[in-house]
């Protein structure tokens, strides 16, 4: 068990209520879901902070496995988080593990 200090609990409230009330993003469901599928698709390597276009809009992998889009024309590491990938297979898909 762990406790969760005043300022991480802060943030990860805001996530969940940011990722609430986002629409549900089909294209980042579908590349977590790729991407976790390691038996079909073994060979995809992720870069943690490497841009890539999927269905014309930008997403990107911070360190652990979270995903993320952000909004073409803003230039600052920021945006919408879109969901994660289980540990194992971060550590299976990076240099990390």
């Amino acid at each position: 068990m762990y406790v969760l200090c005043s300022e991480a609990a802060s943030e990860e409230r805001r996530t969940a209520l940011n990722v609430s009330t986002q629409p549900r993003d089909i294209t980042a469901e579908n590349i977590l879901q790729r991407l976790s599928d390691l038996t079909n698709h073994p060979h995809e390597e992720i870069v943690p902070y490497r841009e890539f276009n999927a269905d014309g809009k930008l997403y990107y992998f911070t360190p652990g496995g979270f995903l993320y889009r952000r909004d073409p024309g803003t230039q600052e590491i920021g945006g919408y988080f879109c969901g994660y990938l289980p540990g194992e297979v971060w550590s299976y898909r990076t240099d990390d593990g």
